[in-house]
């Protein structure tokens, strides 16, 4: 009885540890590394010619969503209809995604990341964002869902990702985690909701759609498999 009641109460305050932690943040510059480290894809690694970046070997898949929604405060059901443009970090706006990757279980997923691209048509505030991602874990469509009919999510400790308003027009969220999980084939896995950690005044303006050849400025997953 003891023993059971020690280990409840380990796991319970690990937990709640856990959840005090502080959020990972993904680099951006090699000024934020350690002493002889370099900032590669988002990670601080140690910076030496005979070690190569671990997705130098391995094979990189972009994926398009099946199906994405952008939800805010306020805001009603898009009904198929999608902006060109979208801000987080104003409004608690969400972006919604869902994609189909069929993971075999031994898969390795050396990194992943949801890869948004910023636009050049819109002055934003002069102050960062911080964005996450987080499991969506209830079905949903595109064009039904809304602020008030939104799918639960679940914190999955995904690091941040600080977009930066003279920063690159690139930026990538760690999904490396939540990916992972794919493999088991867990009906919870509904997809990744991208939300920001603050607010601004103008918040940071995306891409969502185009309607010329360059796909590259709709979001994407982005893998690297081995």
């Amino acid at each position: 009885m003891k023993g059971l009641l020690g280990a409840t109460l380990g796991f319970v305050l690990g937990a709640a540890l856990a959840g005090c932690a502080p959020r990972a943040r993904m680099c951006t510059a090699s000024t934020e590394c350690a002493d002889k480290n370099a900032c590669v894809a988002g990670r601080c690694q140690l910076e030496k010619p005979t070690v190569k970046p671990a997705v130098d070997s391995a094979r990189r898949i972009v994926v398009r969503p099946v199906d994405l929604a952008v939800i805010a405060r306020g805001e009603g059901a898009s009904e198929g209809g999608l902006p060109p443009l979208f801000a987080l970090g104003r409004g608690s706006t969400k972006l919604l995604l869902r994609f189909s990757v069929a993971l075999p279980s031994n898969t390795n997923v050396v990194e992943a990341y949801v890869v948004l691209r910023r636009s050049t048509l819109v002055d934003d505030d002069p102050a960062p964002v911080h964005l996450h991602a987080t499991r969506i874990e209830e079905p949903w469509s595109g064009g039904s869902v809304s602020w008030s009919l939104q799918p639960r999510t679940s914190e999955v400790r995904s690091p941040t990702t600080t977009a930066e308003p003279s920063g690159s027009p690139v930026v990538r969220m760690d999904v490396r985690e939540l990916v992972r999980h794919w493999a088991k084939r867990d009906p919870k896995d509904q997809g990744i909701a991208i939300e920001a950690e603050n607010d601004t005044r103008s918040g940071t303006t995306f891409a969502l759609s185009t309607h010329g050849a360059d796909r590259d400025a709709e979001p994407y997953l982005e893998l690297y498999l081995r």
